[in-house]
């Protein structure tokens, strides 16, 4: 077997030595290899969550000023009287074909001094990765408002509530917590994603609506990696049960 590949690689170098022109094209095939395979490498990406009541999130609204509510949540001696700290982003283990993926994150949970819930991880282009948040107080149990960094800026994107089979797709769909949980937990969470929610830079916000007075919605937040280095922003506005305030799902 040795000598038969020694006999190929002479048998090659003496065809690239007659044919200058073969040479050239082996080296631009080898060239397009070596980036080809430079697009697998691991990124480093980011997700930061902050969960405020209803009313906080409404009031930069009125004032249209949404986009100073990252500004005010930054400053930790006045966002630590209105943040949530028991909304923090939990990373789930993802089924896809009959087996369970988790990719290691490196989170930092939000607290009085830093509202934003952090998490760091690094993966390959197409990946997904998934965060589900829920609430655990009996008050502000229900999502009604998401925000997201665009170019820079904090951006309302708006929650509609969607039948589970629904085609049209939502910047933010509200559909049956119990309807995502089994599709979670069925590996069908991917599928249902992209014909729900109309993803922003690779990121889609899908809400899970539980209808008991003091039932937790649940929010999950899935990033499919795109090639490059990234950062995501995220706002959660969080209402009671009996508050009448409009423009979200309904």
């Amino acid at each position: 077997m040795k000598s038969t590949l020694a006999n190929t690689d002479t048998g090659c170098e003496e065809r690239c030595a007659r044919q200058p022109g073969l040479a050239a094209v082996m080296g631009w095939i080898a060239a397009v290899l070596l980036c080809w395979s430079g697009l697998s490498q691991a990124a480093t990406y980011q997700l930061q969550t902050a969960s405020v009541p209803e009313h906080v999130f409404r009031y930069f609204l009125d004032q249209e000023t949404l986009p100073h509510i990252e500004t005010f949540l930054d400053d930790s001696r006045r966002s630590k009287r209105v943040m949530f700290g028991d909304r923090q982003p939990q990373p789930l283990r993802l089924m896809t074909a009959g087996e369970s993926e988790l990719i290691p994150v490196d989170m930092t949970l939000s607290r009085r001094s830093h509202p934003w819930a952090a998490a760091a991880w690094n993966g390959e282009t197409g990946q997904l990765a998934v965060f589900r948040v829920r609430g655990k107080a009996s008050h502000y149990q229900k999502l009604k408002r998401v925000a997201v960094q665009r170019e820079g800026r904090m951006t309302q994107l708006p929650v509609r509530r969607v039948p589970a089979l629904s085609s049209p797709r939502a910047f933010v769909p509200a559909t049956s917590a119990a309807y995502l949980e089994q599709a979670f937990e069925n590996g069908m969470l991917e599928p249902l994603t992209g014909r729900l929610s109309a993803s922003s830079d690779g990121l889609s916000v899908i809400v899970g609506q539980n209808f008991g007075p003091h039932q937790a919605d649940s929010v999950y937040l899935v990033v499919r990696m795109p090639k490059e280095n990234h950062s995501y922003k995220v706002i959660l506005g969080w209402e009671d049960s009996g508050s009448q305030s409009g423009g979200g799902a309904g």
